[in-house]
């Protein structure tokens, strides 16, 4: 029997049961793998969607509100007194760019830069009342969209949803290893 593989498996090592080793509940690997693509293409379709939705509510909120203003709104809410460098670290952004996003943010009032009490040479970061009243806003309209939708669900879909999240988030929390970890807010996020 050289040369051939054994009926079942993937790797010509048979097993006695006649059962391919790969086989995970009772799915081949074929098709777990196209369920797991449609899965990844409908959760990225359903991602792009969030994003323009908080795109669009940071915008209605106030107009000069980009993306990446916003990223940075949040980052800097949910660790005050976070440093510039620590800013770009974790938004996957330059320094440079981190400091215009600042300086943008600043003017429109939204976010105060001032000494750290730990180190007299860093500045650091934090929400004005007027960032923190723009930050909740969007946060707010944002989930109403996303709960009016919900709405419109089925409850079964509803149910199936909620369970798979469950096991989702936590799985996204540990991301991908090719890609850098950026911690998020602990109860919400943008």
């Amino acid at each position: 029997m050289t040369g051939h593989r054994v009926l079942g498996t993937s790797k010509g090592r048979g097993r006695m049961d006649g059962q391919d080793p790969e086989v995970r509940d009772g799915i081949p690997p074929r098709e777990r793998d196209n369920a797991l693509l449609q899965a990844a293409d409908r959760l990225a379709a359903a991602a792009e969607i969030l994003v323009s939705v908080s795109a669009r509510t940071a915008v209605a909120v106030d107009s000069r509100l980009s993306p990446p203003l916003l990223r940075a709104l949040t980052l800097v809410g949910t660790d005050p007194g976070l440093t510039l460098a620590a800013l770009a670290e974790r938004a996957q952004i330059s320094r440079s760019r981190a400091s215009r996003v600042c300086d943008t943010l600043e003017e429109a009032g939204l976010l105060a830069r001032s000494p750290r009490t730990e180190d007299r040479r860093g500045v650091g970061l934090s929400l004005t009342g007027r960032g923190r009243s723009a930050l909740d806003r969007v946060r707010d309209q944002r989930t109403a969209w996303i709960k009016d939708a919900l709405l419109r669900m089925p409850e079964s879909d509803l149910s199936g949803l909620l369970a798979a999240l469950r096991s989702l988030g936590p799985s996204l929390a540990h991301g991908h290893p090719e890609h850098a970890q950026t911690p998020g807010p602990p109860g919400r996020s943008v």
